[in-house]
């Protein structure tokens, strides 16, 4: 639905033997890497974020219009606001 993802990912070897690789990233709307930490060393990744990338990549992708209310069991699933922040 268009949106920044920030992935922030450990890296190292961690108290339970348990290894981790990093490589955290900040992606855009279109999936394209805007900063990475690349490797497991301790690291920061600065972006500027386009809100009016946010809402040109929800223009002309609009799958907030296709949210519906459902239900899982006995519980129904509103799915509130989606539609008119869509519009």
């Amino acid at each position: 639905n268009g949106a920044f993802v920030f992935a922030a990912a450990q890296g190292g070897r961690h108290e339970d033997g348990r290894e981790t690789y990093g490589h955290s990233l900040i992606v855009d709307p279109w999936g394209a890497v805007v900063a990475e930490v690349e490797g497991n060393e301790p690291g920061v990744a600065f972006a500027d974020i386009d809100t009016a990338a946010v809402a040109a990549a929800r223009g002309k992708v609009p799958n907030l219009k296709n949210a519906r209310s459902f239900t899982v069991g006995d519980a129904e699933v509103a799915v509130t606001g989606a539609r008119e922040a869509a519009e």
